[in-house]
C-alpha cells in the first residue's frame, strides 16, 4: 500500500473537481423544474464546501483496507501483498459512489460521496486499472489475477513527488493560519 500517493491524488483530484463543479453549479435550470434544480444546486453548492479531505484521505485508502480485512478474514495466505481483491472491483465502488450521489441530492450529505470519489481514484492510479480481471470482477471469472505494480524506482518517484506535495499543501494551511482549522473540521 503506498498511501501517500494516494491520499495526495485523491485530494488534488477532490479539490480539483470541486472546484470545476463550483464553478458551473449556477448555471441554466430546466424550465420544468426549477424548484427541483435550485435544491440540487443548494445541496451540491453545500457540499462543495463542506468537504471533509480527512474523508477523502480514508476513502483514497479504502480499496486497501478491504482488500486486507478480506485477505485477513479469510486467511489467504499464498497471495502476494500486491495482490488485489474485492477492495479494487467496480462491483463495490460503483454502488457506493451512486450511495454517495444518492445522499447529496436527497439529504445535501457529500460525505459519503467524498469517501466513495476518493476510493474511485485509487482505482485509477493502482496497477488495477490495467487489469480488467479485477476491475470487472466477476465478469471474466472468480479468478483474481496478481497485480504488475511500478518498478522500484517509478514507486520511489512517486512517494517523493506525493511527499513534496503533502508538505507544500502543510506549509500553505500553516502559512494562511489554517492548519488547525483543517485539522479539526478536514476542510481546506
Amino acid at each position: 500500500m503506498r498511501s501517500i500517493p494516494h491520499i495526495t491524488i485523491a485530494c488534488g483530484s477532490i479539490w480539483a473537481g470541486s472546484r470545476l463543479l463550483g464553478n458551473h453549479r449556477n448555471g441554466p435550470a430546466p424550465a420544468n423544474d426549477s424548484r427541483r434544480a435550485d435544491s440540487v444546486t443548494d445541496a451540491r453548492s453545500t457540499a462543495l464546501r463542506q468537504i471533509d479531505y480527512r474523508l477523502v484521505a480514508l476513502g483514497s485508502l479504502l480499496p486497501d483496507l478491504v482488500d486486507r480485512a478480506q485477505r485477513a478474514g479469510f486467511r489467504v495466505r499464498r497471495s502476494s501483498p500486491d495482490q488485489h481483491f474485492l477492495g479494487h472491483t467496480l462491483l463495490l465502488n460503483v454502488p457506493l459512489l451512486l450511495a454517495g450521489i444518492c445522499l447529496l441530492r436527497r439529504h445535501g450529505d457529500g460525505r459519503l460521496l467524498s469517501l466513495s470519489a476518493a476510493a474511485m481514484t485509487h482505482l485509477l492510479v493502482d496497477p488495477v486499472i490495467r487489469s480488467p480481471e479485477t476491475l470487472l470482477w466477476p465478469l471474466f471469472g472468480l479468478e483474481f489475477p496478481a497485480a504488475r505494480g511500478l518498478s522500484p524506482r517509478l514507486t520511489a518517484l512517486t512517494q517523493i513527488g506525493a511527499a513534496s506535495a503533502l508538505v507544500m499543501a502543510i506549509l500553505s494551511l500553516q502559512r494562511r493560519n489554517r492548519l488547525g482549522e483543517f485539522i479539526s473540521s478536514g476542510r481546506l
